[in-house]
């Protein structure tokens, strides 16, 4: 399965916001969106999920044109997490949120099948003993787990994530991580997933993508795009790019020009200076 990204732009009105995004990811990969605010990354999600259409550009689903899909083929096809805080109000219980998944399966109604599929999914994010529980009765982080296993239910080819750890504690942002990674390379799906921490974006990315004021300025490897001089550019901040057993780690260290830079990033003492914080 292949996903092409050829020539996509996309604006917001007179606003552009997307200009000329043309990239492939395959089946068994997990490709990570990174990049500051406002750069584009959940808007180029939005588009490869089919909630936006781009203003240029096409985009193939092994060959097929994304816009020639009906509706049914594209709940198959695509499951996409939209970012923490989306259409959360909802007045079901866990399990009948997790059945929405089931949607572009279903024929006259909710079958044994699908039932083992919203179990299966339960399972895999830990919410079993939540299942009778009503949505709202859940931290943000639970419901974010829900809104994932609900796309784990779906069973599509490809899987569209928008910061889906932002609300977990890290054990948990860990283990939904190491689940997409473990989809995309045992289970032979696609995942693309916008993260706004590097760290996690570099451990558990195939390849990434860094977006730059709509443009992708970088694409590859991990190590390739979060060089410090890539991460100067972008984020406009000085960073210490080390690699370890698990991978990258970036230590963001000073805002260029910021106060005391020099001294930090050169390891000095800061005789003399008291940093003081107001509440």
């Amino acid at each position: 399965m292949l996903f092409q990204i050829k020539g996509v732009c996309f604006s917001y009105g007179s606003v552009p916001v997307l200009e000329n995004v043309t990239f492939n990811v395959q089946s068994g990969e997990m490709l990570g969106i990174v990049g500051p605010n406002g750069s584009g990354k959940s808007t180029l999600l939005r588009c490869l999920a089919r909630v936006l259409k781009p203003r240029v550009g096409t985009i193939f689903l092994d060959r097929k044109n994304l816009a020639d899909l009906r509706g049914r083929e594209v709940g198959r096809c695509l499951g996409y997490v939209p970012p923490p805080g989306t259409g959360q109000a909802f007045p079901c219980t866990v399990l009948e949120t997790i059945l929405q998944g089931r949607r572009p399966h279903l024929t006259w109604g909710v079958g044994e099948r699908d039932l083992v599929v919203a179990s299966r999914a339960l399972d895999y994010l830990g919410l079993t003993d939540l299942g009778d529980r009503q949505l709202g009765e859940l931290s943000s982080g639970q419901r974010q787990k829900v809104f994932i296993a609900r796309a784990l239910a779906q069973e599509p080819v490809v899987f569209l994530l928008d910061e889906p750890t932002a609300t977990l504690d890290v054990r948990y942002q860990l283990e939904v991580l190491a689940l997409m990674q473990e989809l995309a390379r045992s289970h032979q799906r696609l995942v693309v997933v916008v993260l706004h921490d590097l760290n996690l974006a570099a451990r558990y990315s195939d390849h990434l993508i860094l977006l730059h004021e709509g443009r992708i300025f970088a694409a590859g490897a991990p190590e390739a795009v979060l060089s410090p001089e890539n991460i100067r550019t972008v984020y406009g901040v000085e960073a210490v790019v080390a690699k370890n057993r698990w991978g990258l780690q970036i230590t963001p260290v000073a805002p260029l020009n910021g106060p005391a830079n020099g001294d930090i990033l050169e390891g000095k003492e800061m005789a003399g200076k008291t940093l003081a914080v107001q509440a």
